[in-house]
């Protein structure tokens, strides 16, 4: 009877070790899904998989404002290595192909990679951005080709202080009739800068 009860025991004892091995791989794996679904918000998943062939932006603002959303995400450095080389060339969608031309997908996403490098070093984040109304575009036309400017205000942290500023956007409507980005450029006449 006492060897009995010691296989009884010890297999009692293997039993509980199995299920709490069990538990741990269960717990330690749904935290790990936990984080990757915080990493993999909403927003990256519908940049990541937005349709440009059927739903291209329709106007100036909104081609512009598809833009500023990747980028907010790009430069506060919430895309992996593998979503960021996916949203590159979603972005580049977004181009007119003269800026393609002098800007290979490479090229891009090297330069990309600096600035979000940049903003981590400097310990800037990319708070938002806002978007004049639709009155506030400054469109033009040469050759009888479409041109549209846009100034997008923009806000950055670093540490304690929030910075102001301006990119002016430069798009041309290609031959599909698609707004497209050919350029912008930092706007210093409208930065300031102030501290909270």
């Amino acid at each position: 009877m006492k060897k009995e009860s010691g296989t009884k025991g010890f297999t009692i004892a293997a039993v509980i070790v199995v299920i709490g091995v069990i538990g741990f791989y269960i717990t330690m794996s749904n935290r790990m899904s936990g984080r990757q679904a915080v990493k993999n918000t909403p927003e990256i998943e519908k940049l990541l998989n937005y349709d440009f062939q059927d739903n291209y932006p329709k106007t100036v603002r909104e081609t512009v404002k598809l833009h500023c959303r990747y980028m907010k995400l790009a430069y506060n450095n919430e895309f992996s290595k593998d979503e960021l080389i996916d949203a590159n060339k979603k972005i580049r969608e977004l181009f007119d192909d003269e800026l393609l031309s002098y800007n290979t997908e490479e090229t891009q996403l090297k330069s990309l990679e600096e600035d979000i490098q940049y903003y981590k070093d400097n310990k800037q984040k990319f708070v938002s951005y806002t978007l004049p109304e639709a009155s506030q575009i400054k469109y033009n036309k040469e050759d009888d080709v479409d041109y549209a400017k846009i100034r997008v205000g923009i806000i950055i942290r670093v540490d304690n202080a929030t910075m102001k500023g301006s990119q002016e956007y430069l798009l041309r409507k290609d031959s599909m009739g698609r707004w497209k980005i050919l350029g912008w450029k930092a706007d210093t006449k409208a930065a300031d800068e102030e501290t909270e």
